[in-house]
């Protein structure tokens, strides 16, 4: 009889639990800010400061309402044959929610390259990498059949190599 008792209070017990969880969830913030950018003639060189970066950008978040002052800079990427940078933001709102945007502004390499600040991250992107998905040609570059003929050659020598 207790058994049949504490059975039901457990049955009953694990219920509520479980309809106060959905309800939680249903009520938890899982919407990220959004950024709002305004125009900027900002032209980035050795002297740019994360401060000027980040002028004319607002991040407002449905239920936190102003995320402005919680933007940070990620990175910046320097572009040297289009002189451009590439800034990349983030914001997180009080419920982790994180948002990420980038902006491209003019660069002045020259002045850049003359300051060499080591922190700053260059790279050259001379090259982008050519990757053909469900086509005959493989990430290595190397295509089906030759593949196969490779192992089917490897397979003749294992063969012959036994035989003698």
């Amino acid at each position: 009889m207790k058994g049949n008792i504490l059975g039901i209070f457990f049955t009953i017990l694990s219920g509520a639990l479980i309809a106060l969880i959905v309800v939680a969830y249903g009520r938890s913030d899982r919407v990220g800010p959004e950024f709002r950018f305004s125009a900027l003639n900002l032209i980035y060189d050795s002297k740019t400061e994360e401060k000027d970066l980040i002028a004319g950008i607002n991040a407002y978040d449905n239920r936190d309402g102003d995320m402005t002052s919680r933007i940070v800079v990620e990175k910046v990427v320097l572009n040297k044959d289009e002189e451009t940078a590439v800034v990349y933001y983030a914001v997180a709102d009080y419920s982790g929610n994180v948002t990420k945007q980038s902006r491209v502004f003019p660069a002045d390499i020259k002045d850049i390259n003359n300051d060499e600040d080591p922190s700053e991250l260059i790279e050259d992107v001379t090259e982008i990498p050519q990757f053909s998905f469900g086509g005959s040609q493989g990430i290595s570059g190397a295509s089906d059949s030759d593949a196969a003929e490779g192992e089917s050659t490897a397979a003749g020598e294992e063969a012959n190599s036994e035989s003698n």
